[in-house]
């Protein structure tokens, strides 16, 4: 007689093979999920400090245009940080007419020019024997903090056209003018 064996149904589960690969896929997703992350982070970190820059480089576009720096201006260029401000690592450059930036010499970089700046003061010389210009050329570079591996976009550069009278004021008509009393008085 024989005896009958009971088969036992396979068993189920997963082999070793299996499980190596499904954890190697988990392990590739979770690399590149972590690192989409990561360049999320720095691209909003960036784009934090160029809205700053931004914010600081217009409102120092408006202080010179109300002339507020006017005592500044050294040899038509305007130097400065926005530490002031709560922001050390910002710094700024103003340049009027059509002088250039200087060049940055750690990032080895800038922007190149034909114009030398001899060659501008006697071209703005013969421009003010001349007639008297309605607008002045200002533009800032607003430096701010490297984010990532980007060298070049850590600056912001505007342009703004401001009438020649708000950034070269009369010396005579200002000083006269902010020391003269208001009417209004009472006798």
């Amino acid at each position: 007689m024989k005896l009958l064996r009971r088969r036992r149904p396979p068993r189920g589960g997963f082999t070793l093979a299996e499980v190596a690969v499904t954890i190697a896929i988990v392990g590739l997703i979770l690399v590149f999920v972590l690192q989409g992350i990561n360049e999320a982070k720095l691209l909003a970190a960036h784009t934090r400090n160029q809205r700053i820059a931004r914010e600081l480089a217009l409102g120092t576009l408006a202080g010179m245009e109300s002339g507020l720096f006017v005592d500044d201006m050294n040899d038509e260029r305007l130097e400065g940080t926005y530490a002031d401000d709560g922001y050390p690592d910002f710094t700024f450059e103003a340049v009027l007419g059509e002088r250039n930036f200087r060049q940055d010499t750690r990032a080895g970089g800038g922007f190149d020019n034909w114009n030398t700046d001899e060659e501008l003061d006697k071209r703005e010389q013969e421009e003010e024997e001349g007639t008297e210009q309605p607008y002045e050329r200002v533009q800032i570079k607003v430096v701010f903090p490297r984010i990532g591996e980007d060298e070049d976009k850590n600056q912001l550069i505007f342009e703004k056209w401001i009438p020649w009278k708000q950034v070269h004021p009369d010396e005579e008509g200002s000083t006269s003018d902010a020391a003269a009393p208001t009417g209004g008085g009472t006798q």
